[in-house]
């Protein structure tokens, strides 16, 4: 690790095609600047996209009460549906 910097070196595996692209594209000195900004990138993709999955899971935001109401009976039906397939009755 480089103390003044707080940057590392790593040894990583990619496809030769894409070695290839990158090499094509990317200037000699600026390769561990794209593939770090890359990383970087898909990462935050990644987080985004983990909250917006957990924020889905979360019952939906109603403005007006006659929206939330008929919600939680729609809700409170299913459930008792779901119940009754599961007891049989």
């Amino acid at each position: 690790m480089n103390i003044t910097t707080g940057t590392v070196r790593i040894n990583i595996t990619v496809p030769k095609r894409l070695l290839s692209e990158l090499e094509k594209e990317v200037p000699e000195r600026g390769k561990s600047s794209f593939v770090s900004e890359a990383i970087k990138d898909k990462l935050s993709r990644e987080k985004k996209e983990k909250a917006l999955k957990e924020l889905a899971k979360l019952p939906p935001t109603f403005i007006n009460i006659k929206d939330g109401a008929a919600y939680i009976v729609e809700e409170r039906a299913l459930e008792d549906k779901e119940r009754r397939v599961r007891l049989g009755v």
